[in-house]
């Protein structure tokens, strides 16, 4: 089920899958936690244009509205990255390394938000950059794993 969610949000626009099933699935997979903000991993601007909006900005509004906290992008791509899928996991490290950087200085406990966790290379790229720039702690959530 989980990849015919991520397909129908990310490559058909169905962003009425946010609210009614990935929302809940991802809180009840958190569990209850506080968070000084909620971080969506960014897109690059021209990826962005393509495709419209940031199916991880969609998924850290919903999730951000239910556990009271503010959504914060001062995560942004500072370089274009290839897409990922066909990537093996030291790719996909190489691929993020360098690519992201935070807008602001930051502080206290962030959750990360992604559509999908398969290596971590891009989750964990952002996290390191998350904590360079001050955050206390970087708690991730994704909505789906691929195995």
């Amino acid at each position: 089920m989980g990849k015919e969610v991520v397909h129908a949000l990310k490559y058909r626009g169905y962003k009425q899958v946010v609210d009614k099933l990935a929302t809940p699935l991802m809180i009840q997979a958190l569990g209850y936690d506080h968070f000084d903000a909620v971080v969506p991993v960014p897109l690059h601007r021209a990826r962005l244009r393509k495709r419209g909006f940031n199916q991880a900005e969609l998924l850290a509004r919903g999730v951000a509205r239910k556990l009271n906290a503010g959504v914060s992008d001062t995560l942004e791509v500072v370089r274009s990255t290839r897409d990922q899928v066909e990537l093996s996991a030291a790719q996909r490290r190489a691929n993020v390394e360098g690519a992201y950087k935070a807008k602001t200085t930051l502080h206290g406990r962030l959750l990360l938000i992604d559509d999908v966790f398969t290596t971590g290379a891009t989750m964990s790229a952002c996290a390191q950059t998350l904590i360079s720039a001050g955050a206390k702690e970087v708690h991730a959530l994704s909505l789906c794993r691929t195995c």
